[in-house]
């Protein structure tokens, strides 16, 4: 069934708007980390441990998600995903150490799963083809829009209040929007649910295996900034919550600015070519962080970041898309699966394997590895490109 163009517009504002809130809240924590670590007494590693705790519960969770999606439709773990969400704040604003922080983040994890996967998947389903890039771009600027507003709203706020207060606006907005999104989902027909296909051809398929690397791979590469940099900004140039939440601003800035731009680019020019335009540069600028002599000399670089992070990312969106077509559009929500699983995989690897070498080997090796691994999977991209429909 078709839903009205106002039906789709009123449901394209409940998916920006959830995922805009809970990247928000994952952002919240990130210029925090030292303050946290220095009242609940742990280390580089453990902060990476934090941070990847998202990624687990993310990774974990989305299975049965699209398990539940292919099932009952999209209406259930919609509203799931935007709810708990809203009820893990509170956990967030008792929480009194860094076990009660860790549960919070990974049943965050899992709502976002909840979130990401229903979203994605029905633009899929009820958008046409030519407008899924341009589409997914605005959710991937809600995407940046949330990780743009959190970390200086937690770096401020913690600065001021304490690091509880920053969590209590969150969650005052994450229970007006589930009474928000009860109201659209309610018009949202039964009959808007997943034909039981069989996915097995579509995760076999080498296109969807290729782009679900290049999504953990970007991922891994902005989880694993997370945990090192604040720590280094800190320890080197004595940068308050409030900076380091503005630094990582505006990498977010830039990355919602880029989504745009990578979903046009990869409907016009393919979704490959577009992630090669935005791999190549960051070889030569993540070692340049560690070069930086002022905290506010990062500024250039946590901008190009984002931009290139969001050429790379962006197009993978309407390309998974483009190859479930290839099987007769049959398992959106599986393919969104399997985008939520690699984008989980990324973020959980990336901050432990940040923070554990960066605390071993120091920053710039750290960067270093990181750029060498992306130029070695450059051939790869160009391999990739060669798919029919990817470009």
């Amino acid at each position: 069934m078709t839903m009205t163009p106002g039906l789709r517009r009123a449901l394209l504002a409940v998916i920006v708007a959830g995922v805009s809130l809970d990247t928000l809240v994952y952002g919240l924590v990130v210029p925090m980390l030292p303050r946290l670590g220095a009242e609940l007494e742990f280390g580089q590693t453990a902060a990476g441990i934090l941070l990847g705790s998202y990624a687990f519960g993310l990774c974990v969770a989305t299975p049965l998600i699209g398990l539940g999606i292919r099932r009952w439709g999209y209406r259930i773990p919609l509203i799931a995903g935007i709810g708990g969400l809203a009820l893990i704040l509170l956990l967030f604003l008792s929480a009194e150490s860094f076990t009660a922080m860790v549960v919070a983040r990974t049943l965050q994890g899992a709502t976002s799963g909840a979130t990401w996967t229903a979203g994605l998947a029905i633009i899929a389903d009820q958008w046409p083809a030519r407008e899924r890039g341009r589409t997914m771009g605005l959710v991937m600027t809600g995407f940046a829009v949330g990780l743009m507003a959190g970390p200086p709203l937690g770096g401020f706020v913690s600065d001021w209040f304490g690091v509880a207060a920053a969590f209590v606006l969150p969650a005052i907005v994450a229970f007006a929007l589930t009474a928000a999104a009860a109201i659209v989902l309610v018009r949202l027909h039964p009959g808007h649910s997943i034909p039981h296909a069989h996915p097995g051809r579509l995760l076999a398929d080498p296109g969807v295996i290729g782009l679900a690397i290049v999504v953990a791979a970007v991922a891994a590469v902005m989880g694993l900034l997370e945990p090192t940099l604040p720590l280094f900004l800190e320890q080197r140039f004595g940068s308050s919550a409030g900076t380091i939440g503005v630094l990582f601003g505006l990498i977010a800035l830039a990355f919602g600015l880029g989504s745009p731009l990578a979903g046009h680019s990869a409907d016009q020019w393919g979704a490959v070519a577009t992630i090669r335009r935005g791999a190549a540069p960051l070889i030569l600028i993540l070692p340049l962080f560690a070069l930086a002599p002022g905290a506010w000399w990062t500024a250039p670089l946590f901008i190009a970041t984002g931009l290139f992070c969001a050429l790379v990312l962006g197009p993978a969106l309407p390309g998974l898309a483009a190859r479930v077509d290839r099987h007769e559009g049959q398992s959106y929500a599986v393919a969104y699966a399997v985008f939520n699983l690699a984008f989980a995989v990324g973020l959980l690897i990336g901050p432990l394997a940040g923070a554990a070498l960066a605390e071993q080997f120091g920053l710039m090796s750290t960067l270093l590895l990181t750029a060498a691994l992306i130029a070695a999977g450059l051939p790869g991209l160009r391999r990739l490109g060669r798919i029919d429909g990817l470009g």
